[in-house]
């Protein structure tokens, strides 16, 4: 191994870091106000609003300036409703969302609107990208996941085995089913869906008459005013 080569665990705690699995949200949720919002007045008619809660494995953040401070701290409170229903149905950590469903049966029949649209978009990009962009990425992340966990590296074998089972092309929209081709396939819209969910978090907030306002969902950050 050359000198400045990273080594293999440090490989791994980086990958580790980076999916969410140090506990990091643990230690930053005592370093940071969570649920509570804190109001101030930022002009002579106008408060500003801010709102941090854990939510999609990251924190997230709602800023509104608005002339009521009620109507900005309830618009708040349900974009973070909205937040949630979401992910209740897009992730594929919970065993019970529509994704996860999907993952464990290889096909869902009247799947949400959210879910139809996530990965018609999901398929478009995958176009677009020339393949870069794929959600049934799953296998191989799951395959890593593992590995790392009990120290030790993939061989080439397992990545070749579970790559058989990756790609956009075996995602079939049939009626209202979609089904996946290969048997142990599985999608991933964590490359998609904290945008898309941020997205509508905004539209919650426009709706509901706060329409200057900043989100940031660990990095996906949404403007608007």
């Amino acid at each position: 191994m050359k000198e400045n080569q990273p080594s293999y665990d440090k490989k791994r705690r980086k990958f580790l870091k980076m999916s969410g699995l140090l506990g990091l949200g643990a230690v930053a949720s005592t370093l940071l106000p969570v649920g509570k919002s804190e109001a101030l007045s930022f002009s002579k008619n106008e408060y500003k609003v801010t709102r941090t809660k854990l939510a999609m494995g990251t924190f997230v953040a709602m800023t509104a300036i608005h002339p009521s401070r009620d109507e900005a701290e309830n618009a708040i409170g349900l974009a973070f409703e909205e937040i949630e229903r979401l992910n209740k149905v897009l992730s594929h950590y919970e065993s019970t969302t529509a994704v996860a469903e999907l993952n464990a049966e290889g096909r869902i029949v009247a799947p949400p609107q959210e879910v139809q649209e996530m990965i018609g978009r999901s398929l478009f990009y995958h176009q677009q990208t020339a393949g870069a962009f794929d959600i049934t990425v799953k296998p191989l992340i799951d395959l890593y996941k593992d590995s790392f966990e009990r120290n030790v590296e993939p061989t080439e074998g397992q990545i070749q085995d579970v790559l058989s089972r990756v790609g956009s092309a075996n995602i079939r929209f049939e009626g209202n089913t979609i089904l996946m081709k290969k048997d142990g396939m599985g999608i991933t819209l964590d490359g998609i869906g904290k945008g898309y969910i941020v997205d509508r978090a905004s539209q919650v907030l426009a709706a509901h008459g706060v329409k200057n306002h900043l989100i940031n969902a660990g990095g996906d950050i949404r403007t608007r005013g």
